[in-house]
Order: structure tokens, then C-alpha cells, then sequence
């Protein structure tokens, strides 16, 4: 294997004040190195402006993220749930008041704070159990039951979608988030369904792992690949228009059914960056490196050999 020289590398500057070992561990080997308040040039910024932070001023930016105004009514469940909707796109079916949801039996339904994250906001009930846990604003979303398992249990996917210039692209690796209990699909238990806080705790249940470990990868990357492009056709008008250096890196949850068809939980416009070290490493890592050849391909041919990448799945 021959060694690169670090002259050859390309030289630029990074910062982000989100999982910044991430972008540490994947932009150092291509030629970044982290801002200094010295410097009057960011070439990658990724920095997230929750709760007022500031970015750092006086200096100019190459690559910035898209400006929230424009995502954020993609990370919104409620608003999500519209667009798609407006759209035609209705699965798992989403209501806004409890009078509109059908009386089916053995169906379980999520009440969903339309801005909570990671589990935060969430039950799952039957359907005679939603007027009392229903609040207006929640969104009511089907719980779908036909779930591909793994050893038994429901598992949750990760995906990294990556938006520039009109385009939206899929990095072809993602995370399994294993839940730790035995999936049964009438269950109601927060730990069936959908909490996997802890995960970072070896002594967890839950597991997390590579997508492309799974044995149903090939299949259900398949059909997660139509099925984004589809669904950021909805927000095509939120998204088209923007400048040249903006991108946004977006967190998709989603399921698969028996059937391998994917089905779209919701969509972080901010995700977070960190998990366990295999997933960082195989997962994480890749893909900010895969996003900034993207973005700037002379990087490219700096990518380790058989680094997995971005693939482009539709121009909006």
C-alpha cells in the first residue's frame, strides 16, 4: 500500500461544534485541519445555531449549512407530515385530531411531539387509549406492526441523505439501531416499540451495527434508494432554490416490512453524529468524508480505497 505524502494532500479548513471528533477522525486524512480564531477562511462549517450559538464572524465560508428556515419544516414532524401528505404520500397513515383516526382493532397508534428527538415526546397506545394521551399540536402516526425483524426484535435504520445544489444523494451505509426487547407487535412497551436511549452503555440490550452488515442490505437499499427520491420530491420547493455552497446533511429513520419495502419515520435536520465506535468508524467517519468529496471532488482520490460513497438519487 503506498503511503500519501501529506504535501499531497489538498489543504483546507473545517469547523463544526457538532460531533466535532467526527469531522476530526474523517477530514484530517484528506488535508483539513480544524479553525483557529486566527484564521479569516472556513472552507466546511457545519454549525448548528440551537438555542442562539453563533458561528464565527469575520471570516468568509465555503461550504455552509442549509439555513434552517428552509429544513426545518422538513425536521418538523407536523409540517413533514403535511408536505408528504400534500403530496400523496399518507404511509404510515398520519392524523391531526383524534376524531379523524379510524376505530380499526389490534391497531396501535404514536402520539408524537412534532419537535421532540430521541424518544422524547413519544407514546405508543391503542386505539381507544388516544384520546387520553392526545394534546393538540401531537401528530398521530400509524405504528406499522408487519416489521422485518432481526433475532426477534424491531430495529430502527439510519441513513445519511446528503442535499447540494439541487441534488439529493444517499450514502450507501447506515446504522441498525437493534432494539433490546422481543418484538411483539401489540405491545405498547416503550422498549418494543421505540426507546433505545442507553446505547452507549455496554452493558445495553441494545445494539447498534452497520447497515451493510445486514443480510437484507442489497434488498432493502434498493428500495430505501426510490423511496428518498420520492419523498424529497415533496420538498422540492424548500430546497431547489438554494445557493451553490449550501448542503445539508439530513438523519432518515426509517422501517422495513416484511416485504423490504422502507418505510420514513422522520427526518433529523441536525442528526446526531456520534455513536459507537464501530459505527463511527464504519459508518460515521465514511460518510463525512463521502459529503465533502461531494462537495469538493478534488478530494476524491484521497478517499480510502473502497470507501463507500454518496450515490445521487434525484435532482429536485
Amino acid at each position: 500500500m503506498t503511503e500519501i505524502v501529506e504535501s499531497s494532500l489538498p489543504s483546507f479548513v473545517f469547523h463544526s461544534n457538532r460531533g466535532t471528533q467526527v469531522f476530526r477522525a474523517a477530514l484530517e486524512p484528506l488535508g483539513g485541519r480544524e479553525y483557529r480564531s486566527a484564521d479569516r477562511h472556513i472552507d466546511l462549517l457545519y454549525f448548528d445555531q440551537y438555542q442562539g450559538k453563533r458561528p464565527p464572524q469575520d471570516v468568509s465560508v465555503g461550504f455552509t449549512l442549509i439555513k434552517r428556515q428552509q429544513t426545518i419544516p422538513i425536521d418538523n414532524k407536523l409540517q413533514m407530515a403535511n408536505a408528504l401528505i400534500d403530496a400523496g404520500i399518507n404511509y404510515p397513515r398520519v392524523y391531526f385530531i383524534e376524531e379523524d383516526v379510524p376505530d380499526e382493532p389490534d391497531t396501535l397508534w404514536y402520539i408524537k411531539d412534532p419537535v421532540g428527538t430521541a424518544g422524547k415526546g413519544i407514546c405508543v397506545v391503542p386505539r381507544e387509549g388516544i384520546a387520553r394521551n392526545f394534546e393538540f399540536g401531537d401528530i398521530i402516526q400509524e405504528a406499522i406492526q408487519d416489521l422485518l425483524l432481526q433475532d426477534g426484535k424491531k430495529f430502527t435504520l439510519r441513513v445519511y441523505v446528503l442535499v447540494h445544489e439541487a441534488n439529493v444523494y444517499l450514502f450507501q451505509d447506515g446504522i441498525v439501531v437493534l432494539h433490546g426487547a422481543v418484538y411483539d407487535p401489540q405491545s405498547v412497551d416503550p422498549k418494543v416499540q421505540y426507546e433505545h436511549t442507553g446505547y452507549m452503555d455496554r452493558k445495553t440490550d441494545i445494539e447498534l451495527s452497520p447497515f451493510s452488515d445486514a443480510p437484507f442490505y442489497g434488498e432493502a437499499m434498493t428500495n430505501i434508494r426510490v423511496s428518498i427520491a420520492s419523498i424529497f420530491q415533496s420538498f422540492k420547493e424548500l430546497l431547489k432554490h438554494e445557493e451553490g455552497n449550501a448542503y445539508c446533511l439530513f438523519g432518515i429513520d426509517m422501517l422495513v416490512r416484511e416485504n423490504m419495502s422502507s418505510i420514513l419515520i422522520e427526518i433529523n435536520d441536525r442528526p446526531n453524529l456520534i455513536h459507537t465506535n464501530i459505527v463511527n468508524t464504519r459508518v460515521n467517519i465514511p460518510a463525512i468524508q463521502a459529503m465533502y468529496c461531494v462537495l469538493n471532488p478534488d478530494c476524491c482520490d484521497h478517499l480510502p480505497s473502497g470507501a463507500k460513497e454518496f450515490e445521487l438519487i434525484a435532482t429536485l
